[in-house]
């Protein structure tokens, strides 16, 4: 995947978020690669979860899992600074069909 934003251009909050995220994850046994972009014009962020341990699991039961990590290190107000968190397999981020 390539990097987005690097980490040193990241607002801290995004950068815990990437961190949790990256760690959260690995604890279940899903390694993932995880990285951000600002949304242009705003002052929103979208968050990319890429892992291909995500192929026999629901899209549902992904962002359940990447929210609960979202809620767990995140303030209610910097959660809404997020606009989204793309969970993908890397053949479902180069576009593949399954």
């Amino acid at each position: 995947m390539v990097e987005i934003m690097r980490a040193k251009k990241r607002p801290e909050f995004v950068s815990a978020l990437v961190k949790a995220l990256q760690e959260g994850l690995k604890q279940g046994g899903i390694h993932a690669e995880v990285d951000s972009e600002p949304v242009a014009g705003t002052k929103l962020h979208r968050v990319f979860v890429i892992s291909p341990n995500f192929r026999n699991v629901r899209q549902g039961e992904r962002q359940d899992l990447v929210w609960r990590i979202a809620d767990e290190t995140l303030s209610p107000e910097l959660k809404l600074r997020i606009s989204m968190i793309l969970t993908l397999t890397p053949a479902e981020m180069s576009g593949a069909t399954a």
